[in-house]
């Protein structure tokens, strides 16, 4: 009888040890059930937010051509695509975006430029955008001699050669440094790639982000001057190489019709600008009352889910817009 007891205790401890190990084991397929519902969800919604992203820029692609449509190519702040942070419902969600025109800051591509020949003798001269940044930089504070070595060295970076300018720095430099890379050589596609150069710090880059911008695959500088901004009138002033003061610009800007220009004349008959006009055909042909190159910020959330994205847009035949690149995750 005392063995038969023994036995059946026995028995119970390993009926207690099988129960408690499917309990544990139940509890760990649980568990993992859950998470894999849970990742299956969030994939679900931010495929979700990823489409609805790509129905904004859809949006924003008509709104635009309606726009240059109704406006003979002319662009102003006052058209439906200036509308500053628009959010709009949508199923689960909410679809918002910002427009804003690449015309209206500076293409720091155009650094790519090459100087103007020169008479046998003569001494190079910068390329007219490489004189009009180094006026901008000026105005956020640099100094004379390191704004032009900023602009070399840009140059250098995005140009296809490996020829160092007099105060620029090619691939030796580049390699030299702790964490070694190459110069680019090739256009920039987004202004973030500026950090890259040599001698841009993160507080520079900062001054200078309300100012410049990139505009992929394009190596020209064009200002709007129907859609910069009143805080932006060290651009302005820049553009101008400073033969106006900042304060000068900024009462340009200030002093627009509130719909711009109607023609580029228009803004060559303010002021003093006269005279600059009369001096100089080049720098004429830098301002502009219209563009080709916007910059989409699209955000779009599913619940939880929040999906950015950044799309630049190119006008072409007929004011149709194609999307010359895409990024995710947002760039500012």
């Amino acid at each position: 009888m005392i063995g038969a007891s023994k036995q059946r205790g026995v028995a119970l401890i390993m009926v207690l040890l099988i129960v408690a190990i499917i309990a544990v084991l139940a509890t760990s397929i649980s568990g993992r059930n859950q998470i894999a519902v849970r990742r299956t969800i969030n994939m679900a919604m931010y495929d979700q937010a990823y489409w609805y992203a790509l129905s904004a820029e859809e949006l924003a692609r008509r709104v635009l051509k309606q726009d240059l449509d109704d406006s003979e190519g002319r662009v102003h702040l006052q058209q439906y695509w200036a509308l500053s942070d628009v959010v709009l419902p949508a199923d689960g969600g909410e679809i918002g975006g910002r427009i804003s025109d690449l015309r209206s800051c500076f293409n720091l591509n155009a650094l790519s430029q090459d100087p103007p020949k020169q008479p046998q003798g003569q001494a190079p001269k910068m390329s007219l955008a490489a004189q009009q940044f180094v006026a901008l930089l000026e105005n956020v504070g640099v100094d004379e001699f390191s704004a032009e070595q900023l602009a070399y060295r840009v140059k250098d970076y995005l140009d296809a050669d490996s020829d160092t300018s007099s105060l620029g720095a090619e691939d030796a430099e580049y390699e030299s440094r702790k964490v070694p890379y190459r110069a680019a050589n090739t256009l920039m596609n987004d202004r973030s790639e500026l950090r890259a150069v040599i001698g841009v710090p993160k507080e520079l880059y900062q001054k200078l982000q309300p100012y410049v911008c990139v505009i992929p695959g394009n190596d020209s500088q064009v200002l709007n001057v129907n859609t910069i901004k009143p805080e932006q009138a060290a651009l302005l002033a820049g553009m101008l190489l400073n033969k106006v003061s900042t304060s000068e610009a900024q009462s340009l800007i200030e002093r627009r019709n509130h719909d711009g220009y109607d023609k580029i004349e228009d803004f060559w008959q303010q002021g003093s600008l006269t005279s600059i006009a009369s001096q100089d055909d080049q720098l004429k042909s830098s301002m502009a009352i219209s563009s080709k190159f916007f910059r989409l910020q699209a955000m779009a959330k599913v619940d939880d889910a929040v999906f950015r994205m950044d799309s630049v847009l190119h006008v072409i035949g007929g004011n149709k817009l194609e999307v010359l690149t895409r990024q995710y995750g947002g760039q500012d």
